[in-house]
């Protein structure tokens, strides 16, 4: 198992060597093995209790033309409420590569692991700011959906006479939201 791994990433290599640059503009078309590297904050949550969430994330896979990635990649999602690991697949569409400048769309979809399983889905717009090199950085606004999460809080009160009430409470929390990623690619 380990020499098939190790060949399927020689493989990917090898191809992207074979890179290519415009010639009017010198930006590197996306050609064979890509790797993107992305920091994630979730700004607006759909529930209203959820503070923000900072999310670190890495996609390895290749492009199939100039234009189409298509990969896997790893999560890690954390907030006061929760910690996560989305596992992905992800593909994502450059409008234009020959140019500098270029808008993107890029969909992920798969599960996530922590103290719960459940469906993980992200669709994000941006921009992509390519070099003449094989470098990328790109800036997203994505949606992202998970399942909801039961979490126990302990809740306490107290009575008319004064005296202080407490039982643990199961409560479903929602962490999809609105967020905005920074990433770079190479």
């Amino acid at each position: 198992m380990k020499k098939i791994i190790l060949t399927f990433v020689m493989a990917l290599f090898a191809i992207g060597a074979f890179a290519q640059n415009d010639e009017t503009t010198g930006v590197r078309i996306p050609n064979g093995y890509q790797g993107f590297v992305e920091l994630g904050n979730t700004l607006v949550h759909f529930d209203e209790n959820m503070s923000t969430t900072i999310q670190l994330s890495t996609t390895h896979g290749g492009y199939f033309n100039e234009h189409l990635f298509a990969g896997l990649g790893i999560a890690y999602e954390w907030n006061e409420d929760y910690e996560m690991v989305p596992i992905y697949a992800n593909i994502r569409y450059v409008f234009m590569s020959r140019t500098v400048v270029s808008p993107i769309l890029s969909l992920r979809l798969g599960s996530y692991l922590g103290d719960n399983i459940g469906a993980y889905g992200d669709l994000a717009v941006g921009v992509r700011f390519a070099s003449k090199r094989d470098f990328a950085v790109s800036v997203l606004v994505a949606g992202t959906y998970f399942d909801k999460i039961t979490r126990s809080y302990y809740d306490e009160w107290m009575d008319a006479q004064g005296y202080w009430h407490g039982e643990y409470v199961e409560r479903k929390i929602n962490p999809s939201g609105i967020a905005v990623r920074v990433g770079i690619e190479w």
